[in-house]
């Protein structure tokens, strides 16, 4: 098999691996499922065995193994094995770095929409802003994850139900750096978004005029060997 189909194939069932860990975590969240009970358990170790071991055959392969260390910092966090906190729920959201990671893979070419404008570091940093500040924010407020989950989603994007709002001075400094992100985040989208589509009609502007102009070009040489032939067959007569 082709190397470039076999990456392809490796990206492909990685995202779904990922995905399946990430719906065990959010189905456990949601209570759902006990993700500490059979068979759940089971599988989400053999997953977090498997990535562990995904990883440790890449950096072997790896020509260059601190650029790889580099550049799959979040897939080591991912699989960094934190069950035996399973009382502290929210340490299990470190499957959340995987997705981190797999947004970067699938967008790996530096044309894509994630790269302009430095989103990507935008994602990341929202990504932390929503996941880690809702665990200090569920503690700060004492209330569960889920709900400190559905305020920085509301707050980041600026909706701001007011159905969960802060007592505490911790909980309104969290706030307050989830609104600010919030706005920059979306101030960054929207002129991503905005210059992806931009760029995209001007490269296809530019080129049909490369098009044009090679036309042109084709169209006098094309005279030209017509011009010289004529001359030849003239000569010859």
């Amino acid at each position: 098999m082709d190397k470039g189909w076999r990456n392809q194939l490796y990206l492909v069932g990685d995202f779904v691996l990922t995905f399946f860990w990430i719906l065990l975590f959010i189905l456990s969240l949601a209570g759902i499922i006990d993700i500490n009970q059979f068979p759940y358990r089971q599988i989400d170790t053999c997953i977090l065995l498997f990535f562990f071991i995904s990883y440790m055959v890449r950096l072997f392969r790896a020509s260059n193994k601190k650029a790889y260390f580099i550049n799959n910092i979040f897939d080591l966090l991912a699989i960094i094995p934190l069950n035996f906190l399973s009382g502290v729920f929210l340490l299990k959201a470190n499957r959340l770095f995987r997705i981190v990671n797999l947004l970067a893979k699938l967008g790996h070419n530096k044309n894509s929409i994630l790269y302009r404008n430095g989103f990507i570091y935008a994602l990341y940093a929202s990504g932390c802003i929503i996941f880690v500040g809702s665990g200090f924010y569920s503690l700060a407020e004492n209330i569960g994850y889920k709900d400190s989950i559905w305020f920085s989603l509301v707050t980041m994007t600026t909706v701001g139900y007011g159905d969960i709002v802060p007592k505490t001075d911790l909980g309104r400094f969290i706030a307050a750096i989830t609104m600010l992100f919030g706005i920059g985040f979306i101030g960054m989208l929207t002129s991503t978004i905005t210059n992806y589509f931009k760029d995209r009609n001007t490269n296809k502007k530019k080129k049909a005029s490369e098009i044009e102009e090679l036309h042109t070009k084709v169209s006098e040489l094309t005279q030209a060997v017509e011009h010289l032939t004529r001359n030849l067959e003239d000569k010859e007569k």
